[in-house]
C-alpha cells in the first residue's frame, strides 16, 4: 500500500487555458493607440489652432477617431478572452480538485470540518484572475507608465515631478491598505468556516437537538457566531472599500495637481498650453493601469489565502496507487487477508491490531463482535474506502489498492448499515449516473422488487431524489435502491453490514431470499442481528481485544431457517 501518493499541484500557472502571447499583444496594442488623444491634443493646441488655415484638422481628428475605434475593439475581444480563459480554468481545476478529494486518503480528509471542505473547494472561483492573463496584462500596462513619464517629461519637464510624487505617495498607502484587508480577509474566513462547520453539524443532527430540547442553547450560539462573521465581513468591506475609494481620490488629485502646477507654468511661460492638456491626459492614462494594479493588489490578498486553502485541498495523499499493470483478474471471490492493522486517527491506538483470514469462492463468513469492535471499519478497508495502517488485502489475487475503482465494485459489494442515495432521478442512483448497464441493473432490481415499486411512484425511474429525508420514496425502499446499484455489476464478494434494519417485513424476505441465493455463489462477511441471516454462513470470526479470531460453527450454531419473521429484525 502506497499512502502518502500525491499527483501533480494543477494551481501552477503553466497549466493556465491562455494565449498569453495574443494577450500582451493586444495590451501593447492598445497602450500604443491610447497615445493618439494626448499627441493630437498637443498638436491642436500648439500648431492647428495658431496656424487654422494648414487644412490637416480633418485628417488628424479622422486618424484619432480609428485609433479610438480599434482600441475599443481590442479591449473587447481582450476582455472576453479573459472571461472566457477564467472560466475555462476554473472549471478544469474544480472538477481536478474533487477528482482529487474523492481518491484521497479519507481518515485525513475527514478531520477537517465540512465547512472547511467546502470553503477549499469555494477557494477556487476566486484564484481564476490570477490564471487567465489578468495579471499579465495589468503588469504589461504599468510597464507602459515609465512610457508615459517619459513622454510626458518630454512635452512638459518640469511638470512631470507631479504625476511622480502623486504616484510614489499613492503606491505606498495602497501596499499599506493591503496589508490591513489581508488581516480582515483572515479573520472573516476563519468566522466564516467556523459557522459553516456549527450550521452544518447542527443541521445533520437536528433531530437529537429537537429530542434534548437544546433549540435555544444552539440557537443563541449560532446568533454569536453569525454576529463575529458579519462584523467580520463589514470590516473586509470597510477595508476594501477605503482602498478603492483611495484610488478614486488619488485619481482627482493628480488631475487638480497637474492642472495646478502646470497653469503656473503656463503663466510664466515655460510651458505650452497644449503641453498641458496633453500631461493631464497622460497622467491620467498613468493612474488608469496603477488603480487597476490596486484593484489587483486588494485580491491578491484574497487571492493568497484562497490558495493555501485550495493547495491543503490538493496536498491530501491520495488513498491508493495507480493500478498495477497485468491481465485481467478473475471474478471468483476469494479473499486472503494478512497481517491487518488499523489505528486510531490520532495516533493513540489501535482500532483493529491483528487480523488475518482467508476465503475461498463460496465461503459465508459470520462477523461478530461488541460495539466499536471495529467490524464496520474490517469491511470497509475490504471494500477499499479506507487504507488500512499495516498488512495487506488481496480480493482474486490481486491487492485491493491495486484496482482501478470502477474495476473494485465488480469485484467486492459493500452493503452498509444505510445505503447512500444521491441527489438524482431513481434512474441515476441506481446505474451510479449511468457507469452501470441498464440491463443488469434491471435484472437485480427484479429481484428485490424495485421496479415493482418504482413505478408506483408518479415519475417512475425519473423521479427526482434529494438524497435527504424529505424524498417521497419510504425509507426501506431508498435502501433497496443501494443495494441494487452495489450487486448490479455481480461482484462475486460481498460485504453485508447490517443492512436489513430499518426494513419492512416485505424487503426483509426480500433481501433475505438474496442472500440465500447468493450462498455458495458467491463468498460473504455478514454482520447481522437476524438468526436467519446468520445460519446462512458456514463460518464464524470474531473481534476480541483488536484480534479477529475464527471459532469453530459448531461453537456458534443459531436455529435453523425456520419461519421468516414477520418484521426484519433490527
Amino acid at each position: 500500500m502506497m499512502n502518502g501518493l500525491k499527483r501533480q499541484n494543477p494551481l501552477d500557472p503553466t497549466g493556465a487555458p491562455v494565449a498569453l502571447p495574443d494577450l500582451i499583444l493586444g495590451t501593447l496594442a492598445i497602450n500604443i493607440l491610447s497615445l493618439a488623444l494626448p499627441v493630437m491634443t498637443l498638436q491642436l493646441y500648439d500648431r492647428i489652432l495658431p496656424n487654422p488655415e494648414s487644412g490637416t484638422l480633418p485628417v488628424l481628428l479622422a486618424g484619432v477617431c480609428i485609433a479610438m475605434i480599434l482600441e475599443t475593439v481590442l479591449r473587447l475581444i481582450r476582455g472576453r478572452m479573459l472571461l472566457w480563459a477564467g472560466a475555462a480554468w476554473e472549471h478544469t481545476t474544480s472538477c481536478d480538485a474533487m477528482d482529487h478529494y474523492i481518491h484521497a486518503d479519507l481518515s485525513l480528509a475527514m478531520h477537517d470540518g465540512v465547512g472547511i471542505q467546502l470553503g477549499r473547494m469555494a477557494s477556487i472561483g476566486k484564484l481564476k484572475d490570477f490564471y487567465n492573463g489578468t495579471v499579465a496584462t495589468i503588469l504589461c500596462e504599468i510597464a507602459f507608465v515609465p512610457l508615459f513619464l517619459g513622454l510626458a517629461i518630454y512635452i512638459a519637464g518640469p511638470l512631470a515631478v507631479v504625476p511622480v510624487v502623486v504616484l510614489m505617495v499613492f503606491t505606498v498607502l495602497s501596499l499599506a491598505k493591503g496589508q490591513a484587508l489581508r488581516r480582515s480577509l483572515c479573520i472573516r474566513d476563519d468566522a466564516d468556516d467556523k459557522r459553516y462547520d456549527f450550521l452544518i453539524e447542527a443541521l445533520g443532527g437536528v433531530h437529537t437537538l429537537k429530542a434534548l430540547g437544546a433549540e435555544k442553547f444552539f440557537s443563541r450560539r449560532y446568533e454569536g457566531m453569525e454576529e463575529a462573521s458579519t462584523r467580520a465581513h463589514y470590516n473586509v468591506s470597510m477595508s476594501t472599500a477605503a482602498l478603492f475609494n483611495m484610488g478614486t481620490v488619488f485619481s482627482h488629485i493628480m488631475v487638480a495637481s497637474v492642472i495646478t502646477a502646470g497653469a503656473l507654468l503656463v503663466l510664466h511661460g515655460q510651458i505650452t498650453s497644449g503641453a498641458l492638456v496633453a500631461t493631464v491626459l497622460l497622467s491620467g492614462r498613468m493612474m488608469q493601469p496603477l488603480q487597476r494594479g490596486m484593484v489587483l493588489w486588494a485580491r491578491f490578498q484574497d487571492y493568497k489565502l484562497s490558495r493555501e486553502k485550495a493547495e491543503s485541498l490538493f496536498d491530501m495523499p491520495l488513498s491508493m496507487p495507480m493500478p498495477a499493470p497485468g491481465e485481467p483478474v478473475l471474478k471468483d471471490g476469494r479473499l486472503k487477508i494478512r497481517d491487518l492493522g488499523l489505528s486510531q486517527a490520532d495516533g493513540s491506538g489501535w482500532i483493529i491490531e491483528t487480523a488475518n483470514l482467508d476465503l475461498k469462492h463460496g465461503d459465508a463468513l459470520i462477523l461478530q463482535g461488541g460495539r466499536g469492535a471495529g467490524k464496520t471499519a474490517f469491511l470497509e478497508m475490504i471494500a477499499g474506502i479506507y487504507p488500512a495502517s499495516c498488512g495487506e488485502i488481496s480480493i482474486d489475487g490481486r491487492n485491493v489498492q491495486h484496482f482501478k475503482p470502477e474495476t473494485l465494485i465488480e469485484h467486492v459489494a459493500y452493503i452498509p448499515t444505510e445505503g447512500i442515495i444521491f441527489r438524482g432521478t431513481v434512474r441515476d442512483n441506481l446505474t451510479a449516473f449511468g457507469q452501470l448497464s441498464e440491463d443488469r441493473v434491471r435484472e437485480v432490481a427484479g429481484l428485490l422488487g424495485v421496479d415493482r415499486d418504482i413505478a408506483r411512484l408518479p415519475a417512475g425511474f425519473d423521479t427526482l431524489l434529494t438524497g435527504t429525508g424529505v424524498d417521497m420514496v419510504p425509507p426501506g425502499l431508498r435502501q433497496r435502491i443501494a443495494i441494487v446499484r452495489a450487486l448490479a455489476p455481480k461482484p462475486r464478494l460481498v460485504l453485508f453490514d447490517n443492512a436489513d434494519r430499518g426494513l419492512d417485513r416485505e424487503g426483509y424476505n426480500l433481501i433475505y431470499r438474496l442472500l440465500a441465493r447468493l450462498k455458495g455463489k458467491a463468498t460473504m462477511i455478514l454482520i447481522s442481528e437476524d438468526r436467519n441471516i446468520r445460519s446462512l454462513g458456514n463460518r464464524v470470526a470474531r473481534f476480541e481485544h483488536g484480534a479477529l479470531i475464527e471459532t469453530a460453527m459448531a461453537d456458534a450454531r443459531w436455529s435453523a431457517f425456520g419461519e421468516l419473521p414477520a418484521v426484519g429484525a433490527a
